[in-house]
């Protein structure tokens, strides 16, 4: 009588032992999409979508993360022939930060606009509000912005200089500055991340 029950129990421990692992996270490239941009465990993706009305390209771009394959919209991009044409820029800080410049060319006139995300909370940090109406010419928005860490941006427009991170949105200098040629040095031995710019002809550094 104990035979069959010792046989049973032998047999669920075995299948036990045999189950199968855990299902992979889906595939941050699913669905036809292309990869425009990785590090680490973030990702960049674009998916094309059927243009509507008088749109001639409808592009959808997420930012995913791998260890669970959760993709979120980051934005819609959308051209209209060439009254309207949009380019991205994009970066990703640390294997996890993803910095974006969004760019709008419409005849004779461009725009530009930047912000951070972060890939593994699927959600939006920063952005360039401050400079997004300022224009000079046919030229309004951000004109530079280069990004650190923690989502952290730092931004230009009009000649002046502003940074946004976990300490708030700020100006480091003031219209008038003409201030060009942002960097981040972020890979120096034993020491933090440096913004490098000038200032007019002045070299500037700032530790982040």
């Amino acid at each position: 009588m104990l035979r069959p029950i010792a046989a049973l129990g032998s047999l669920i421990a075995v299948l036990a032992v045999a189950a199968p692992a855990h299902a992979a996270a889906p595939s941050c490239q699913r669905d036809g999409a292309t990869l425009l941009a990785a590090s680490g465990n973030a990702r960049v993706v674009s998916v094309k979508e059927k243009a509507q009305h008088s749109e001639t390209r409808r592009v959808r771009l997420y930012g995913c993360w791998t260890t669970t394959g959760r993709r979120f919209t980051l934005f819609l991009q959308r051209d209209f022939g060439l009254d309207l044409i949009e380019r991205a820029h994009i970066e990703i800080v640390g294997g996890r930060y993803i910095g974006i410049i969004r760019e709008f060319e419409g005849g004779a006139s461009e725009s530009q606009t930047a912000g951070t995300w972060d890939a593994s909370k699927h959600v939006a940090l920063r952005n360039s509000k401050p400079c997004d109406e300022v224009s000079i010419g046919d030229f309004s928005g951000v004109e530079d912005a280069v990004f650190y860490k923690n989502g952290g941006m730092a931004y230009s427009c009009n000649g002046n200089l502003r940074l946004t991170d976990g300490k708030g949105d700020r100006e480091l200098e003031p219209q008038g500055a003409k201030v060009n040629s942002l960097a981040v040095s972020a890979n120096s031995f034993n020491a933090g991340p440096v913004l490098l710019y000038r200032a007019d002809t002045t070299l500037k550094l700032i530790v982040l």
